[in-house]
């Protein structure tokens, strides 16, 4: 399994943090969690053509996580040397389908010509994509927002979109070889629906994860020792992602 980071920030883009979007290789077959604002242009970056896509799988419906949706429908049916015929399954929380036939109702131009879109609505379910088993637990950052767990026959990824501290982010990554997980704010920031470097660094300790890797910090994240105030709580393997950061599994 290879992974590469290609939306590592917020709906505040910086220099090196791009809004959410990450790219998961199966042998050969490519599939995004999230897809927001650029994803299409780093995803032609990291030498993936838009058309090798057949699943999509959203963790909530922010518009820092789903923005290129609209974009990649567009050129699925407009794109001037091909037309897709591959149906195309878009998986997400409660709402799914409202999100998406509303989506097509604000662009009529998108909808489908030539192909099919499946929608699929998870919370807590387990399913497969190009092999791997994939399961789904809520977060609590919106009422039906869910992380990921991606496993192959022996590793285990988990994304966790965004989240706050009442989520099942511990049960779902126990054991984790990666945990892809947001850290909108340092250590000691009070918020309701997004994780700080202290319930980040317990929830990693918790799960007992081998690699934290680190995206989607606000701006008062980014300038502390992020790593440091993670490390009161956690003691494995930090990565602080940037936009483009490669791993395999």
């Amino acid at each position: 399994m290879e992974i590469v980071i290609l939306g590592s920030g917020t709906a505040i883009p910086t220099k090196a943090h791009s809004p959410a979007g990450i790219l998961v290789i199966q042998e050969g077959h490519p599939f995004l969690l999230d897809i927001g604002p650029g994803t299409l242009s780093r995803l032609a970056q990291a030498g993936i053509a838009f058309d090798k896509l057949d699943f999509l799988l959203i963790s909530h419906f922010h518009p820092d996580h789903t923005l290129d949706l609209a974009t990649l429908l567009q050129i699925f049916d407009s794109s001037p040397d091909s037309r897709r015929t591959r149906p195309f399954s878009i998986i997400g929380g409660h709402g799914i389908e409202d999100f998406i036939d509303r989506l097509l109702s604000l662009y009529p131009e998108i909808t489908p010509q030539t192909y099919q879109i499946n929608k699929q609505e998870v919370f807590r379910d387990e399913f497969t994509i190009h092999g791997l088993k994939v399961r789904s637990a809520p977060t609590r950052h919106t009422l039906h927002s869910v992380a990921y767990c991606i496993q192959n026959s022996d590793k285990k990824l988990v994304y966790s979109g965004d989240a706050a501290p009442q989520g099942e982010l511990v049960d779902l990554a126990k054991y984790a070889d990666i945990l892809i997980c947001e850290c909108s704010f340092p250590s000691g920031w009070v918020s309701s629906d997004h994780l700080n470097a202290d319930s980040v660094g317990i929830i990693a300790n918790q799960a007992a994860v081998k690699i934290l890797v680190i995206t989607h910090c606000y701006p008062p994240a980014l300038i502390v020792d992020l790593e440091k105030q993670i490390r009161q709580h956690y003691k494995g393997k930090i990565i602080l992602a940037s936009d483009g950061y490669h791993m395999n599994l």
